[in-house]
């Protein structure tokens, strides 16, 4: 299993848990992926928002890296 492989269990083994998703973001900035790593930061950013505050521009930024990238990124997974 390769660290790559082991950082993704580790997020669905712990599905409430930031932490395993922030770490595997490293990961990829590490692996030159950076638009990816920073969709996952910017997920985490969303989620942990309250219902009164406006994300926006963290949703809008999502949305371009995802539009741009979406087809190579679920085709990995």
């Amino acid at each position: 299993m390769t660290d790559g492989e082991a950082l993704l269990r580790a997020i669905t083994d712990q599905p409430d848990e930031d932490t395993p998703r922030l770490v595997y973001a490293d990961y990829l900035d590490e692996h030159g992926q950076h638009d990816r790593a920073e969709f996952i930061r910017l997920q985490c950013q969303i989620a942990a928002l309250a219902p009164s505050e406006d994300g926006h521009r963290l949703k809008v930024r999502a949305n371009e890296l995802l539009t741009r990238h979406e087809e190579p990124w679920l085709g990995s997974l």
